[in-house]
């Protein structure tokens, strides 16, 4: 939980730079470029990580690998990860950074699980309705889960539409088992 606090912290910082150096787009495709390449190939994080490792040893990795591929103001933001022993962190300070710029940008993402694949009609109509519904442009993220039988899931940041035969299956079981029968 700290954790999360710590890279919320962050990535709003890291977000205030970019807004007030007008980079927003440009650091955040970087950074997601950075978090996609320490996903597929965890050995230069792991070497960042390492305790045993100096610090000036990191840093100078870092300095030739990127120099050229990173504006200087990430550049200078993986320096201070490196510095502050938090570049563990640096996977979910990407993350709060897309849901600043998502906020800044005034689009909401939505994951909407349907039991089969929708058509494009379907998928525009529900944009248009969530759109109506949360006043913001809606990035839609469609997964087909068989498991939910029928029906529609939508999650919108925190809050869940589900409406799926399976929550209502499990809904009507659970009434069933508290009914008291003479």
């Amino acid at each position: 939980m700290i954790e999360t606090h710590v890279a919320s912290r962050y990535a709003r910082a890291l977000f205030s730079v970019a807004r007030s150096r007008g980079t927003v787009d440009i650091i955040a495709s970087e950074l997601f470029q950075l978090k996609s390449f320490s996903d597929k190939d965890r050995r230069l994080v792991a070497f960042l990580e390492a305790p045993q490792v100096l610090t000036e040893h990191k840093t100078a990795m870092v300095r030739t690998l990127f120099t050229t591929r990173l504006s200087p103001a990430l550049l200078s933001f993986i320096l201070l990860l490196i510095e502050k022993g938090r570049i563990n962190l640096l996977n979910e300070i990407a993350r709060g950074y897309e849901k600043l710029l998502e906020e800044h940008k005034g689009i909401i993402r939505a994951r909407v699980t349907t039991a089969v694949d929708v058509d494009k009609d379907f998928k525009s109509s529900l944009v248009e309705k969530l759109k109506n519904i949360t006043g913001k442009d809606v990035d839609l993220i469609h997964r087909i889960d068989k498991s939910i039988i029928g029906g529609i899931i939508v999650q919108l940041n925190y809050k869940v539409i589900d409406h799926s035969i399976r929550h209502q299956l499990s809904s009507l079981r659970h009434d069933l088992m508290r009914l008291k029968v003479y």
